[in-house]
């Protein structure tokens, strides 16, 4: 007990120290920023002055961290489960018929302009996004378009199709809490998921993120089936290859698949586990491979150099030392007058998608590009962290609320929307011309676009890693593989995000916060016990 009392301890400082850490710097950045100084050369955002006050930070929080967590870890209510699933089918159908009419109001669907690229451009798109969802969507509307007339009818297809998975699996999941947690918790978690505006509009939206986000969810499920003593079986299975479907959908769906499987199979020593990745690692490859060798197509290198574009960037702007190599080089990738006229600390895309970046010429210099990286981050070692700190800050700071940055969709795929979408659409207002009253259209519209918000990405961590110090005195350190897939979808984000304050990467959060939260206050189960 003494050696558990002294590694918690331990715990608590380190997370103290990062807590402080995230809280100063949080401020910091936004009162440089609010006073135009997050970009002058000069002007440090890392100092020796920040030592002193992470000190005192990581100790007011050391002592007041464990009274907290005392409190807290006291509140517990004990399980009463109701495992009748006889109103499942009804609320399953309830939550699709109570999404339909927002979806109607966005006729076909809310989109963004990604998916558009991705209609538009179904093989080439996949040097960008993953195959899959780039061929179906793009060959759907092209054939709804020389069929139909329109691509319209296609696009509220698949979006319905979405709604249909979403609706299922959220039900699903509600269920299994209702029969193995709490039967109040569980019929709690269904009204959260039915009734939260944000929920349904990524239910009804024509983007990768909700199915994206349902599959970690599923993740997150399979170790609570764990924890919950519940054995690996066909159940299991299903939600596995559910899980790693959805992983297909996203960029870094790969990796974040790759780790949950291993974490899987060193907890369940079940090779099918193995197996059933290696199905979707062959999946996620090998067309996406043949689309793009018989097209002489190259998957673009600067998806991967957001962070270390930024840090190139923000050496240049901060009058940082460089090698001639590494000027000439950034200068042939775009000139250092507009390199520092789109510099923007909180994200590379103003830079990397710039018309005149050679992103293509960047596809053949990417051992010269590496080599210039590292060569300028030995030579500023601050400013490399700093653009670090301001490339990824949304997904760590503590801000309370998103940044209404493609955090919530609202603008309708219609095909007169589309004409001439531009990103700046992504986060605006525009219903669909599904023949509707127009009080009803725009009020329905309304619900659904302004009512999706939640607390900042970042804040999510923090909650999702507090919640976890509360398990472990708890004495429920089963429930902390729970975690995993949403740290993992997180970590890569820190490693190579675009934008850190687009939210629909984290949407996540949305969907399993709640129910880290009713863990956290519903005892144990006797099979834990």
């Amino acid at each position: 007990m003494k050696l558990f009392r002294t590694r918690f301890s331990y715990l608590y400082i380190c997370f103290s120290f990062f807590l402080a850490a995230a809280l100063w710097y949080t401020v910091k950045i936004d009162c440089l920023d609010r006073a135009g100084e997050l970009k002058e050369a000069g002007r440090a955002l890392l100092d020796f002055w920040d030592v002193p006050i992470l000190l005192l930070g990581t100790a007011f929080f050391s002592l007041l961290l464990p009274k907290v967590v005392d409190r807290l870890s006291g509140f517990s209510c004990s399980r009463r489960i109701a495992a009748d699933r006889t109103w499942f089918l009804p609320a399953f159908l309830l939550m699709v018929l109570w999404q339909l009419p927002f979806l109607l109001s966005f006729y076909p669907a809310p989109g963004m302009n990604d998916t558009v690229f991705m209609m538009e451009n179904p093989l080439y798109a996949s040097v960008q996004f993953p195959w899959l969802y780039s061929v179906i969507y793009g060959y759907g509307a092209g054939w709804g378009k020389a069929v139909l007339g329109s691509r319209e009818p296609v696009i509220f297809f698949f979006s319905l199709l979405q709604l249909l998975l979403i609706s299922y699996g959220l039900t699903a999941f509600a269920f299994w809490v209702k029969g193995r947690v709490h039967d109040l918790a569980g019929w709690g978690l269904y009204g959260y998921f039915l009734f939260f505006p944000m929920v349904g509009n990524y239910s009804i939206a024509a983007v990768r993120d909700g199915l994206f986000s349902l599959g970690l969810l599923f993740f997150v499920w399979l170790f609570l089936r764990r924890a919950e003593g519940e054995p690996w079986g066909r159940a299991s299975l299903w939600i596995l290859a559910a899980a790693l479907l959805a992983m297909l959908l996203r960029s870094n769906g790969l990796l974040v698949a790759l780790l949950v499987s291993l974490a899987l199979f060193f907890l369940e020593k079940r090779k099918e586990i193995l197996f059933f990745f290696m199905i979707f690692a062959l999946i996620a490859i090998v067309p996406a491979q043949v689309i793009q060798r018989t097209h002489h197509w190259e998957p673009l290198f600067q998806e991967s150099m957001a962070i270390p574009l930024q840090q190139l960037g923000r050496t240049m702007v901060l009058g940082g030392e460089r090698s001639e190599e590494t000027k000439t080089l950034m200068e042939n990738l775009l000139t250092e007058e507009e390199w520092k006229k789109e510099y923007s600390p909180y994200t590379v895309d103003f830079v990397k998608w710039h018309d005149h970046f050679h992103r293509n010429w960047l596809n053949g210099q990417k051992k010269e590009f590496l080599s210039a990286w590292v060569d300028t981050g030995l030579r500023n070692p601050r400013i490399y962290v700093e653009g670090w700190l301001t490339e990824t800050y949304a997904l760590w700071n503590l801000d309370p609320f998103e940044y209404d940055v493609q955090s919530r969709f609202g603008w309708a795929l219609s095909d007169e929307n589309t004409k001439d979408m531009k990103p700046a659409d992504n986060d605006r207002m525009a219903t669909g011309d599904f023949p509707l009253p127009l009080w009803l259209k725009a009020g329905l519209a309304n619900v659904s676009y302004e009512g999706s918000h939640f607390i900042g990405t970042g804040l999510s961590l923090w909650v999702a890693l507090f919640l976890g110090l509360v398990w472990i005195r708890q004495g429920k350190k089963e429930y902390l593989w729970a975690l995993l897939p949403l740290l993992v979808n997180t970590a890569t984000l820190l490693l190579s995000t675009p934008a850190s304050s687009v939210f629909r990467y984290s949407f996540a959060y949305v969907l399993c916060l709640p129910v880290l939260g009713i863990l956290t206050v519903v005892g144990r189960s006797e099979s834990e016990g």
